[in-house]
C-alpha cells in the first residue's frame, strides 16, 4: 500500500471519527460538544483504528462476523493503550468509563466496543469503497503534496496540545500549591480573636484564591469541555478538576442571565 495513500486515508477517518464523536457525544449531553485532544477537527485514534480495521483485521477474514468481533478487540486495545499512554503522560484520564457497566480500569467499556466493532463493519463495507474510489481520481501529485501538508499540520498540531496540557498540567501544580499556601494562612488567621484588620485579610486571601480559581478555569475550559469526563486517579487533583468544571457552569450560567437581562433591556428601550 502507497504510504501516501495511507496518509490520505488516516486523516480522512481522523475527521469522520471526529464528525462520528461529535455527533454521538452532542446527542447524548443535550448540546454541542467539541471532542479532541488536538485543535483541529480530526481525532487520530480514530484515524489509527481505521487503518487497523481496513488493512489488518479485514485481511484476517472476509467473514463479517468474524471481523466484527476481532474489531471489538482490537479497536479495545488501541483505546486501552491510548487512555494507558495518557495517563502515565500526563497523570489525567481523558476519559472514565468505570461508571459504564462491563468496564475494564475505566479505559475501554463493552458498549463502546461494541460500537467500534459496528463502526468497523461500516467503514469496510460501506465507506472504504466509495472513500478508495474517490483518490483514484485525484493525480498523484497532488496527493503526494497534500499528504505532506497533512503530515505538517499533524505535528505542529500535536506538538502545540501536548504543550498545551503541559502546561495545563503545571497550572494545575502551581494552583494546588498557592491554595494550600492560602488555606494554610487562614488557618492561621482563623485562630486570632475577630477584628477589622484580620477580617480584611481573610477575605483578600479568599479573593485572591477565587482569582486563581477563576484564571485556571479559563485555561481548562477547552480541555474540559472536549473531555467531559476528564479526571485524575489523584484525588486531590481529581477534586480540584470537579471544582473547575461548577466554576465554568456558574460562570457560563451567569454569562448566559447577564445577556439574557441585556436584551431585555434593549428591547424594552
Amino acid at each position: 500500500m502507497d504510504l501516501t495513500l495511507l496518509i490520505w486515508y488516516f486523516f480522512c477517518y481522523s475527521i469522520l471519527g471526529y464528525i462520528v464523536e461529535i455527533v454521538y457525544c452532542s446527542i447524548g449531553q443535550g448540546s454541542l460538544v467539541n471532542r479532541g485532544f488536538l485543535h483541529g477537527p480530526y481525532l487520530p485514534i480514530y484515524g489509527f483504528g481505521a487503518l487497523l480495521v481496513i488493512f489488518v483485521f479485514a485481511g484476517i477474514s472476509n467473514n463479517p462476523l468474524v471481523l466484527f468481533f476481532i474489531a471489538v478487540i482490537g479497536t479495545s486495545i488501541l483505546e486501552y493503550a491510548t487512555g494507558y499512554l495518557a495517563e502515565t503522560l500526563f497523570s489525567i484520564r481523558l476519559w472514565d468509563y468505570s461508571s459504564v457497566r462491563f468496564n475494564l480500569k475505566g479505559r475501554v467499556c463493552l458498549l463502546n466496543s461494541t460500537l467500534f466493532g459496528l463502526l468497523s463493519l461500516f467503514v469496510v463495507y460501506v465507506v472504504h469503497p466509495h472513500v478508495s474510489a474517490i483518490f483514484e481520481y485525484v493525480s498523484p501529485s497532488v496527493l503526494e503534496h497534500g499528504a505532506k501538508v497533512i503530515i505538517i499540520l499533524l505535528s505542529v498540531d500535536t506538538t502545540s496540545s501536548v504543550l498545551g496540557m503541559s502546561a495545563f498540567q503545571r497550572q494545575l501544580a502551581d494552583f494546588r500549591e498557592k491554595r494550600r499556601e492560602i488555606e494554610s494562612r487562614l488557618k492561621v488567621l482563623r485562630e486570632f480573636r475577630e477584628n477589622k484588620m484580620l477580617e480584611g485579610l481573610r477575605v483578600k486571601l479568599d479573593t485572591e484564591l477565587d482569582e486563581l480559581r477563576m484564571r485556571l478555569s479559563l485555561s481548562a475550559k477547552r480541555i474540559l469541555h472536549a473531555f467531559p469526563s476528564l479526571t485524575s486517579s489523584n484525588e486531590e487533583k481529581r477534586l480540584l478538576l470537579e471544582t473547575l468544571r461548577k466554576t465554568i457552569r456558574e460562570t457560563a450560567l451567569h454569562r448566559k442571565l447577564h445577556d439574557n437581562k441585556h436584551r431585555s433591556e434593549k428591547r424594552d428601550d
